[in-house]
């Protein structure tokens, strides 16, 4: 049974800092983590078991593999869904029969937009993740299915395709950040 959702699931994360320079760190971490990868990828003159095992235990050392773990660290610092978009999503059918209708003299609940930047967070959050989840399991299955092979793998490029994916969704999503957070969050 396929099921939806409005709004983001709670990962559990610490909503008592979002925004601060803090909770952007283990971000920028994640970025330079994965820029380190590629550097190795890259510099490898061919793929084996054994570098996408070393890969894996790289990789899992710095970013969770777990996707409410990973997710998390993005919601310790993203916006938090408004108090207005959780009584819009809960009370939809009301807010869609009366057309957002919130009193005489009031302009209409949904007339304006203030979670626009909660929703661009969470979504390059989702798109990071579903990148990063792709590029765990491709490591993974190279490193498994070869294993006993010393034969170079011919899936570099992809692998660097993946760690791209991520590290696009990842610099998307640190765009949003105000720019002397990023960049203090960068020096730390």
């Amino acid at each position: 049974m396929a099921s939806a959702a409005n709004l983001p699931v709670n990962t559990g994360a610490d909503l008592s800092r979002t925004g601060s320079i803090v909770t952007l760190i283990p971000i920028v971490e994640i970025k330079r983590r994965l820029v380190d990868a590629k550097l190795q990828l890259t510099k490898s003159n061919a793929i084996t078991p054994e570098t996408c095992a070393t890969l894996i235990r790289f990789l899992t050392y710095h970013i969770p593999r777990e996707e409410n773990a990973f997710k998390q660290i993005f919601d310790a610092y993203s916006t938090p869904v408004s108090y207005k978009q959780r009584f819009l999503d809960q009370n939809a059918f009301i807010v869609y029969y009366t057309k957002g209708f919130d009193g005489p003299g009031r302009p209409k609940i949904e007339e304006y937009d203030t979670n626009s930047l909660q929703t661009l967070q969470y979504g390059f959050r989702n798109d990071a993740w579903v990148a990063m989840d792709d590029l765990f399991v491709e490591v993974e299955y190279s490193r498994d299915k070869f294993k006993d092979n010393d034969l170079p793998l011919d899936n570099k490029e992809e692998l660097i395709n993946l760690i791209d994916k991520v590290l696009a969704s990842v610099d998307s999503y640190l765009q949003l950040a105000r720019v002397g957070d990023l960049d203090e969050a960068m020096r730390e």
